[in-house]
């Protein structure tokens, strides 16, 4: 499996595999979404975490660093309707799966 090529690139699966898992994303938080916004959130990609985790009882979504400020405008001007500073952390190779994030 970590030997297949890439059909557009050639290279293989693993060159792939290791440059995305070194970079790094960012963790977006809609905290205290209004509920009657979870299908627009859940059709944009966001998950619910139900906070037994010790992190926010809230939707988020994991978006790479360049589509950070367009992730920012549209739970400003869809979810929101006003200007707010979402939650935002930074993963990376280290912490993405950590359960301390």
């Amino acid at each position: 499996m970590l030997a297949f090529e890439q059909p557009t690139t050639g290279s293989p699966a693993l060159v792939l595999l290791s440059e995305t898992a070194r970079r790094p994303t960012m963790r977006v938080w809609a905290e205290q979404a209004a509920f009657q916004l979870k299908d627009s959130l859940k059709s944009r990609g966001y998950r619910w975490n139900d906070g037994s985790d010790g992190r926010p009882k809230s939707w988020f979504i994991d978006v790479d660093e360049t589509a950070l400020e367009g992730e920012i405008a549209f739970l400003r001007t869809d979810i929101y309707t006003r200007e707010v500073e979402p939650a935002v952390q930074r993963l990376t190779a280290f912490t993405r799966f950590s359960s301390c994030v």
